[in-house]
């Protein structure tokens, strides 16, 4: 009885099966990735103007509260009431006129009557017209809201009224002041996000202080400011596809991979055998043949080859390691351990990117003091000792998130990440102290220290890697010539 040969299977079909497989995996992955990444990101940019506005509504409160108590203080004051009851006007005009110097940000203060009359020289006491009639058109100045002028420019300012009262409740008059709109433009630039835009209007529509312009605005949100009728609005720019990437979108996209490369590995794995064995095949049956033996039927089939799978997986190990320690040595300093300038030129467009973000990034630029005359004194072996200490102190004191590297000959940059003016100076000092105490273990005369200059990295389309370090180099000169032993800003000295 003839046993059955079973069919062989087609390469070609098989291939196209696989990359059939391969491309809807993909067109799957990306689909999910992107509608992902637009639900987080439209999620993410909601949640970021709802605080953006309640923040900055909170800051415009603060402001309005603290001017609206100071001016209720100064109505309080028990000396006014006789000055509105039997002064003259010149002493209320110079009362107004002495208080308008003590109070910050004020533009126009003076006393005025229940009808909102100014008591004094209305223009000496830099109180216009149409603060004037607006007080007059209002039945009663409690009734009388932050109204907005913007007729002259280089005055904008709000006005402010608290009632004077008698001591039976009878209203004797009010302070009047006209405040600038400086604070609330302050509020709103220290709370904009760069990609937002934040408008302030009072009741009528009027812009009050205003940052960034955007057209065809996606997310909106207003939000009005009690007891005043103004209107704060935020608004959000046109989203970017994967402007802001979610956990979900890079889990997505980490789960694709994998499935993509697992699929691939076995397919390929798999085809990979059915070749060697239609070749082991020929090869048998053609030895066969020259033996004169009887030619065997060749019958393709996929199985896991193992000991060649095991010979390719550990060539690709050995390569991969290989690789690993030449990437590794090119981008190390040999003497000091340390990354050399091509890390540190790697390196940079990262910071860059988080400073553009608005984090503090602070560049300083390393140097040993008289380094040259260790050399000479001592050999080149002592300067390699202080090098390496120097490189021993650097690692001891950098972060995770900073970076430090050996630039050339004793020259040294550190990149410090989310740090102040005073936690550069706090760590230079630190640095200092931990190299002179490696210094000591060396048991040499070594009379040398450390000079630092240090700038700040600004945004990527303004500063450059030759910008920042022409900068930081400056400073570093800048503190040798002071004396060295020191650490000096880019124009400013932040230690000694």
């Amino acid at each position: 009885m003839n046993a059955r040969v079973r069919s062989p299977v087609s390469l070609r079909r098989s291939v196209g099966w696989l990359l059939l497989a391969v491309a809807g995996l993909f067109a799957a992955g990306i689909t999910l990735s992107i509608v992902f990444s637009v639900r987080a990101d439209r999620e993410a940019r909601l949640q970021l103007l709802e605080l953006e506005a309640r923040q900055t509504e909170i800051g415009v409160r603060r402001v309005l509260d603290y001017y609206q108590q100071l001016v209720a203080q100064l109505a309080r004051a028990p000396q006014l009431v006789d000055l509105m009851r039997v002064g003259t006007l010149e002493e209320q005009g110079a009362w107004a006129a002495n208080q308008q110097g003590l109070l910050p940000d004020v533009l126009g203060l003076a006393l005025v009557t229940a009808r909102g009359e100014v008591l004094g020289d209305a223009r000496s006491l830099r109180v216009g017209p149409s603060c004037e009639r607006d007080m007059q058109r209002v039945g009663t100045l409690a009734e009388l809201r932050p109204l907005l002028h913007r007729e002259i420019a280089g005055a904008e300012h709000f006005d402010l009224v608290a009632e004077m009262r008698e001591p039976d409740g009878a209203v004797l008059g009010g302070v009047f002041v006209s405040l600038r709109l400086g604070r609330l433009q302050q509020v709103i630039d220290d709370a904009i996000h760069p990609e937002h835009a934040i408008t302030l209007l009072d009741a009528e529509g009027g812009i009050i202080a205003r940052r960034g312009h955007i057209d065809g605005a996606t997310q909106e949100i207003r939000t009005a400011i009690p007891s005043t009728g103004w209107i704060l609005v935020v608004q959000a720019a046109p989203a970017r596809p994967f402007q802001h990437g979610g956990g979900m979108q890079v889990l997505t996209g980490l789960l694709t991979l994998g499935a993509v490369l697992v699929l691939l590995s076995v397919s390929l794995l798999r085809l990979r055998h059915a070749t060697l064995r239609d070749v082991d095949g020929i090869r048998d049956a053609l030895a066969a043949l020259v033996r004169g033996e009887p030619v065997r039927a060749i019958t393709p089939y996929y199985a896991e080859f193992d000991p060649a799978a095991a010979d390719i997986h550990r060539i690709a190990l050995q390569l991969q390691e290989r690789r690993a320690q030449l990437a590794h040595l090119s981008l190390t300093d040999p003497l000091t351990g340390l990354p050399n300038r091509r890390a540190f030129e790697a390196h940079f467009p990262q910071v860059i990117g988080l400073a553009d973000r608005g984090h503090a990034i602070a560049l300083v630029m390393l140097d040993v003091d008289h380094f040259k005359a260790v050399n000479d004194r001592f050999g080149h072996a002592a300067g390699d000792q202080v090098l390496v200490a120097l490189a021993e102190s650097l690692r001891a004191l950098t972060r995770q998130a900073d970076l430090a590297a050996r630039i050339a000959g004793d020259e040294f940059a550190v990149l410090l990440t989310d740090v102040d003016a005073a936690g550069v100076a706090g760590w230079y000092h630190r640095l200092a102290e931990y190299f002179q105490a490696e210094l000591n273990v060396l048991e040499l005369d070594l009379r040398t220290g450390l000079s630092a200059g240090q700038t700040w990295l600004g945004r990527a389309a303004e500063d450059s890697l030759s910008q920042a370090l022409a900068r930081a180099d400056r400073a570093l000169y800048d503190a040798k010539a002071r004396g060295r032993g020191r650490l000096v800003q880019e124009t400013l000295a932040v230690a000694e």
